[in-house]
């Protein structure tokens, strides 16, 4: 048996060695399992100003044309995200704001695994800047404890 485990160990790393795994592969499979979250719920993409036209507004993952300024809208799980967001030298700034449930805290995640904790106003407002181009999504918890989480969208 031990001798299995050393074949398997070789071949292992001369198959990482030969042909590694692409960066953006390994990306994507850890947004893939960061995205179960079986107590979660959904709030979907349902509007996007950067769509090319409202069947298309539907797409999750898209790049928009940074000279304007983009909205889009989330609805899903008690509550509805409203985002724009508008380019600039030094990143994105992202201005939002979260209707209906009272979120206890929110999160802005990215594909590569970064997390940004939103700071929010009384009004659910919240403001970033300096924001990186890329996939990225919101992760919500209610005071009750609910969670809700946008769709992925690429900025």
């Amino acid at each position: 048996m031990h001798d299995h485990d050393d074949l398997l160990a070789r071949l292992t790393s001369i198959a990482a060695e030969v042909d590694p795994v692409p960066d953006a592969v390994r990306r994507a499979a850890r947004a893939a399992i960061a995205t179960r979250d079986l107590d979660g719920q959904l709030a979907r993409l349902v509007a996007d100003s950067a769509a090319p036209s409202p069947a298309l507004a539907y797409q999750p993952v898209r790049r928009a044309d940074l000279a304007d300024d983009r909205f889009l809208t989330f609805d899903g799980g008690g509550l509805v995200v409203e985002l724009e967001v508008t380019g600039a030298a030094d990143g994105l700034t992202l201005i939002g704001q979260l209707i209906g449930a009272q979120p206890a805290e929110c999160v802005l995640e990215h594909g590569d695994g970064r997390r940004e904790v939103l700071r929010l106003d009384a009004l659910g407002r919240f403001l970033l800047t300096r924001v990186s181009p890329g996939p990225v999504r919101l992760r919500c918890r209610d005071l009750a404890g609910t969670a809700v989480t946008t769709s992925w969208v690429n900025l």
